[in-house]
């Protein structure tokens, strides 16, 4: 405490000094967003019981489509260790892309910067024979799943990570 204060609590008890207090300030993504390589570590140290919620920034260098998914990845081999992917429904993806098919999806997301509000978890990736059967070979994939068009936003759409947040 210092000596004026002192002195002034002394001769007046009932002097109380008020916290200076700054003005809530909007939370930008640039602040506090979790890159991938981030999102990578944190889901493979929780994994397999737990992931990590946030929201994620990263750049869309590849896209791809299987089964009903489109997905949207960090880094151009999907196989990368540092890779976070994003995974779709296509239902969702048609409405983000405004049109359907993996040539829309490359026009609206690859090459662009992306924001998702979700839960980055590891999950695993089996590799089948020719016939379509399991074999015992595997890997690792961080993914952010998600299933409303609420979650995802290009950097140019999004002025903060609260917006991700509204519901429908």
């Amino acid at each position: 405490m210092s000596l004026l204060l002192s002195l002034l609590l002394a001769a007046d008890p009932a002097v109380i000094v008020p916290a200076r207090q700054s003005p809530p300030r909007r939370v930008y993504c640039s602040d506090d967003c979790i890159s991938p390589v981030e999102a990578v570590t944190y889901a493979s140290y929780l994994a397999p019981k737990a992931g990590i919620a946030g929201t994620f920034r990263m750049d869309v260098k590849a896209v791809g489509e299987r089964e009903g998914m489109y997905y949207l990845d960090s880094e151009t081999d999907y196989r990368d260790r540092n890779c976070l992917t994003i995974a779709v429904p296509a239902a969702v993806m048609a409405k983000l892309a405004q049109g359907e098919g993996l040539a829309a999806v490359e026009r609206r997301f690859k090459g662009r910067t992306i924001m998702v509000r979700g839960v980055a978890q590891r999950v695993r990736i089996g590799f089948f024979d020719a016939a379509g059967k399991p074999t015992d070979k595997y890997y690792y994939q961080v993914q952010v799943r998600i299933g409303r068009s609420e979650q995802i936003a290009t950097r140019s759409g999004l002025i903060n990570d609260k917006e991700l947040s509204r519901t429908p």
